[in-house]
């Protein structure tokens, strides 16, 4: 129920910037902090990345939409007391508000997850307990952006302020049978991410690119292990997007992303020696269709070294995943 009123609350106000928008004109235009956002921004909005860390943008456009995606992890081994692989089938509802230089968006997820369980505590489950599936509200995204014009003309360029928050909102426990009669309980560490970052975006004509530079905090909150309280470790990371995207035609937008996350902080504890030295790279290609004011769009996400699987771990997003995405805009 909060879900939906979130999103009636969304829409009469991204009607209203709606309402003072300008008349819409080729190429990408960022409005001055003074004047109400003008349409074709969201006509020329890079297409969507998957899921996390999503690409902080500079005028958007005022939009609803509605994700489908699949992730996957082919190792759990980032937490030593676990051996398998996963998958996640995640549905969103999401929304960005434009209004002059401020943009303010928020993501509400729910999540199938299914496990594919080797080992937990080097004891393998029972045949009948290794996959399990679970059902669970997702990590809520939210956040904003702020930009400045430099630049008009045949070469736009603006520069902005962004803040990501993403909240520990993860719902699932699970409980397995092992072979030797034991039960096995366990949550996986959710994070409290901030990410807070200087932003650029620059077009001439069709193209446009756009970089993202900041810190990913993700600090920790604890979680149980044999229904013990266990004591989970900060995380710090730089974390870069580059994105180029090109506009051949009115109605269709391609992009590719390069993701970058490199850990800054070190971890003492011995238990969690595997989350150290992370270099996490990510490539996700992605394509966006106009019929009107819908816009769907598809998006791959592609890990780039060993280290993907272990961020992937951590964030709840996979090292490979697909996304399709249903958009109103504004």
């Amino acid at each position: 129920m909060r879900l939906f009123c979130v999103l009636a609350w969304l829409m009469p106000l991204a009607g209203t910037a709606h309402a003072f928008a300008e008349e819409d004109e080729p190429g990408v235009k960022l409005p001055s902090a003074a004047k109400p956002a003008p349409g074709p921004a969201a006509k020329s909005a890079i297409p969507p990345g998957v899921d996390y860390p999503p690409v902080q943008s500079l005028g958007s456009g005022s939009t609803l939409y509605l994700d489908f995606t699949y992730e996957r992890s082919n190792d759990l081994s980032t937490f030593y007391w676990v051996r398998g692989q996963a998958a996640g089938y995640r549905v969103a509802l999401g929304g960005n508000l434009r209004l002059g230089g401020l943009q303010l968006n928020v993501e509400l997820p729910v999540q199938l997850t299914q496990l594919f369980i080797d080992s937990l505590g080097n004891r393998p489950p029972t045949a009948s307990d290794r996959e399990k599936s679970s059902y669970s509200l997702a990590d809520v995204v939210t956040g904003g952006s702020y930009a400045w014009e430099l630049a008009k003309g045949p070469i736009a360029a603006f520069i902005g302020l962004g803040m990501r928050v993403r909240l520990p909102t993860h719902t699932m426990k699970y409980r397995f049978a092992l072979t030797d009669g034991s039960f096995y309980s366990f949550g996986f560490p959710y994070y409290f991410h901030l990410a807070p970052a200087g932003l650029f975006f620059a077009s001439y004509g069709p193209l446009s690119l756009t970089v993202n530079q900041g810190l990913l905090a993700m600090l920790a909150q604890n979680t149980t292990l044999l229904n013990l309280p266990l004591n989970i470790p900060n995380i710090f990371f730089w974390e870069s997007h580059y994105a180029v995207a090109l506009r051949p035609v009115h109605w269709l937008g391609l992009s590719l992303e390069l993701i970058s996350c490199v850990q800054l902080s070190h971890i003492d504890d011995q238990n969690f020696q595997n989350l150290n030295r992370l270099k996490a790279f990510y490539l996700d290609p992605s394509v966006a269709f106009d019929i009107g004011s819908y816009r769907i769009s598809l998006a791959g996400r592609i890990g780039l070294g060993k280290d993907t699987e272990r961020f992937g771990v951590l964030t709840f997003s996979g090292s490979q995943a697909v996304l399709a995405r249903l958009s109103y805009l504004f």
